[in-house]
């Protein structure tokens, strides 16, 4: 396996970060069209199937992140003539899997419709017959995830981009178009399940392309590999399921203890504001494989690049995020109106924050999944789902949808602080406070007061004073020589 270094890294984080910013930058165009083409309460309908689609992504036992995991260390450890039936044999299960789920939702989707959804009675039919679409599309969604997977070991991440690309930009695309023809949910979903099957034939190709030896070997399942497989993946099961209930659980609550219309109030700035996740996403799709090959030939290069990696995550989000909470209210007016502002705009403000520090707990997150262990962010996860679930009910309905931004932001900011305490467990490191930390803990306090300010003008001074100062300090006391120099060859270059 080529060697995992700086220039490698950020040419396939970029790549990725392509891959996420142009559906991004068509999504926050088309958005507005949506929501008028369909109303408020059928985009938020749509919303939750995009959710449901997201969550099934993940829901494959883990079997699709421990299957780059052990291809990415059978590829640095030269034995790479297990892989087609490591590949076929996950493959096969992660269909079976989903298909279960498949029949759980059927039998489960007029019951959520008609009980547990607050969705008005007249559509109820087409939101039931959306849903069957859906969950026929499970097992397409699971093993696409798998597919892409394999691509990650080999490190192709040019080519997983184009295909995000083109399945990004259909997502909202596609439903824009179909509302020249139609305003149902059920032909619209349709239409993005059948883009999610070429999408799966595209992905199947490729990993054809990578290796020859999975075509000649098509089918081939290894019952002996399950238990090796299943031993890594379980405790991924656990993180794939608990986490991503824990991150769309405030929508689902948002709609059975409001309103599908409130939804659409939370989703709007959720949507377009998590999309900031795509930058550390993109990071650590890379550094999965690195850290899973790095762990057993070279310890210290772990170290260096986790350290590496906080920074620079921070370092480039900060400013985004700083401009997100400043001039919240002034965005959204420009972009959906001032009476859409009015009730998305804390909303917006304490997302981004919690974006921001969710950023940050990506990196010991996959850094421990990626060496072996990741029974550590999925014992976690456990614990704080029914504390989570609690607190956002209980939230939610005192303070409605600002109260779920309020316990989504202070969630992240726990999951960073116990994530970062593991991981120095791990590299057997005492806590020691440096400037980096203190840095990263005054940066995110100048986040507070914008929440509080009133008037452009004075945004604008206090804008300039922050990011003044953010900058020169970063490169003063945050960034290392070597970064410096990096940066320096890089920027010149540019």
């Amino acid at each position: 396996m080529k060697n995992i270094n700086n220039n490698l890294i950020i040419k396939n984080t970029s790549f990725n970060l392509l891959g996420y910013g142009i559906p991004l930058i068509i999504a926050i165009v088309i958005i507005p069209f949506l929501i008028k083409g369909l109303g408020e309460e059928k985009f938020g309908i749509l919303n939750l199937c995009l959710v449901i689609v997201g969550y099934f992504s993940f829901l494959d036992f883990g079997i699709g992140r421990a299957l780059t995991k052990i291809i990415a260390e059978k590829i640095a450890l030269n034995k790479s003539a297990h892989i087609p039936e490591y590949f076929w044999t996950s493959l096969t299960l992660m269909f079976f899997v989903s298909i279960l789920v498949t029949i759980i939702i059927i039998f489960l989707t007029p019951f959520l419709v008609n009980s547990v959804f607050n969705i008005s009675t007249k559509l109820h039919k087409e939101t039931i017959n959306t849903f069957y679409v859906l969950a026929i599309s499970i097992p397409i969604v699971s093993t696409t995830a798998g597919l892409r997977g394999v691509l990650e070991a080999y490190q192709k991440f040019g080519t997983i981009n184009i295909i995000r690309t083109a399945l990004g930009i259909s997502t909202f695309l596609m439903p824009f178009l179909c509302l020249i023809f139609t305003q149902s949910l059920f032909w619209i979903v349709i239409v993005l399940g059948l883009i999610r099957l070429i999408v799966w034939f595209q992905y199947l190709v490729q990993c054809y392309n990578v290796n020859s030896e999975i075509r000649t070997n098509s089918l081939k399942f290894n019952f002996s590999l399950i238990k090796p497989l299943f031993r890594l993946s379980s405790w991924l099961t656990v993180s794939n399921l608990v986490g991503p209930l824990i991150i769309h659980s405030d929508r689902f609550l948002i709609g059975v203890l409001i309103s599908a219309t409130a939804i659409t109030y939370y989703a709007t700035p959720y949507e377009v504001v998590t999309k900031l996740l795509l930058i550390p996403g993109a990071l650590t799709s890379v550094l999965f494989p690195a850290f899973s090959a790095n762990y057993k030939l070279n310890e210290n290069s772990n170290i260096k690049l986790f350290s590496r990696s906080i920074r620079f995550i921070f370092i480039f989000l900060y400013p985004i995020v700083f401009f997100l909470v400043t001039f919240a209210h002034e965005s959204i007016s420009m972009w959906l109106g001032n009476s859409f502002a009015e009730k998305s705009t804390i909303v917006l403000q304490l997302l981004s924050i919690g974006v921001l520090l969710n950023s940050l707990a990506y990196i010991p997150f996959t850094f421990l999944q990626g060496i072996g262990k990741p029974e550590i962010p999925a014992i976690i996860n456990l614990i704080e789902l029914p504390i989570y679930l609690f607190f956002m009910i209980i939230m939610i309905g005192e303070y409605g949808i600002f109260g779920a931004a309020f316990v989504w932001c202070f969630r992240v900011f726990l999951d960073l602080v116990v994530l970062y305490y593991f991981t120095m467990r791990v590299f057997s490191t005492s806590f020691v406070i440096k400037p980096t930390h203190i840095f990263i803990a005054i940066a995110v306090i100048c986040l507070l007061l914008p929440l509080f300010l009133h008037g452009l003008i004075i945004k604008l001074t206090y804008s300039g004073i922050v990011i003044s100062v953010f900058i020169s300090l970063a490169w003063q006391y945050v960034l290392d020589i070597e970064e410096k120099d990096f940066l320096k060859k890089k920027l010149k270059f540019y």
